[in-house]
């Protein structure tokens, strides 16, 4: 029950803020969509225009919003053991366990890194997935879609893909 309460508020989370754009036109017709599921690795995107929410079980988040004033900015919540902000590059940084975020309608660069990675994001930019590969001791690195296509098992060596609107709209 609990996990179902989880993922409804993260899908709202990131459904409201996209209604939200397209009924006021700020979302571009150039954005596409990922979503991560279960991820072990390293995911980023950088740079990125759009929205995003996720969350990591264990491992960090790290968030830079270069241009503050350019959407409704970004929120961490969850068991953060250890902050970090560098007021000069505008980036935060928060480790622990069971960690999420949002990053609502503006320029970001975002790297989620470690165990449990799910996201969910729109817009356009540069994505990053770099699964921890086939261990053997591990039964998957996570999967992960992009613009509604089928789920893929992330990249065992990093790949590096580009968040736009898929050809045809």
């Amino acid at each position: 029950m609990r996990r179902l309460v989880c993922l409804t508020v993260l899908a709202l989370g990131l459904a409201i803020p996209a209604t939200g754009f397209a009924l006021t036109g700020l979302g571009g017709s150039d954005d596409g969509t990922l979503s991560v599921k279960a991820g072990l690795g390293k995911v980023t995107l950088n740079p990125f225009n759009g929205s995003a929410v996720g969350r990591v079980q264990k491992g960090y988040i790290k968030v830079t919003d270069p241009v503050v004033n350019d959407g409704l900015g970004y929120d961490f919540f969850g068991s953060c053991d250890d902050w970090e902000r560098d007021k000069l590059t505008g980036t935060t940084t928060c480790r622990g366990t069971n960690l999420r975020f949002r990053a609502v309608g503006g320029k970001f660069q975002i790297q989620l890194k470690g165990t449990g990675i799910y996201l969910s994001a729109v817009g356009h930019g540069q994505v990053g997935l770099d699964g921890r590969g086939e261990d053997p001791t591990v039964d998957t690195d996570g999967t992960y879609s992009l613009n509604d296509g089928p789920y893929k098992s992330l990249p065992d060596f990093g790949a590096s893909l580009k968040l736009t609107a898929p050809a045809g709209g």
